[in-house]
């Protein structure tokens, strides 16, 4: 299922970008970025998608969820294909009816919680959003333990990610 909330995810940023006239900058990394935010964003019980999205490590460009990126690097989705400009549709058209209705189900309100936190947070710069990720303990943390084994990468436990403040804006 953690594929089909991803592409869900995707698609509902590709419509959001479209709505308000922005351009589809969707590369690698920043849906790598907005992946973990919206992963991370809690209802008011404190659930969120990170036991979905839970195979998550530091790296040098921020958390990064280890399955989702190699998916992607395997253009192993059936609905898009993910560059290092952009996302493009691997159909003629996607519309919202195509995804399982458990998943739009789950989806939506995190969605909604995630524009709710920060209403920008899908215009930033991938960039931005590297350095927005850096703010986390978890990220500095655990890259730094990463730096003193001489890595480029540490796993990150779930547990740590559900228990720290969480920064959605700068």
């Amino acid at each position: 299922m953690k594929n089909q909330i991803f592409e869900y995810f995707i698609f509902k940023t590709l419509v959001h970008l479209r709505d308000n006239g922005r351009s589809n900058d969707l590369s690698i990394l920043k849906c790598v970025k907005l992946l973990f935010f919206f992963s991370t964003v809690e209802d008011d019980e404190g659930n969120s998608l990170i036991d979905h999205f839970n195979n998550v490590y530091a790296m040098p460009l921020g958390h990064v969820e280890k399955d989702i990126y190699t998916w992607m690097k395997a253009n192993s989705f059936d609905n898009f294909l993910f560059t290092k400009q952009q996302t493009t549709l691997k159909r003629q058209t996607i519309l919202s009816s195509s995804f399982d209705q458990t998943v739009v189900s789950i989806v939506d309100p995190k969605f909604e919680l995630l524009l709710k936190k920060n209403p920008e947070i899908l215009f930033m710069p991938a960039y931005d959003l590297v350095e927005l990720s850096h703010q986390w303990f978890s990220w500095r943390y655990y890259f730094n333990q990463a730096k003193s084994q001489n890595k480029l990468s540490m796993k990150i436990p779930t547990q740590v990610i559900k228990n720290e403040y969480k920064v959605y804006s700068f």
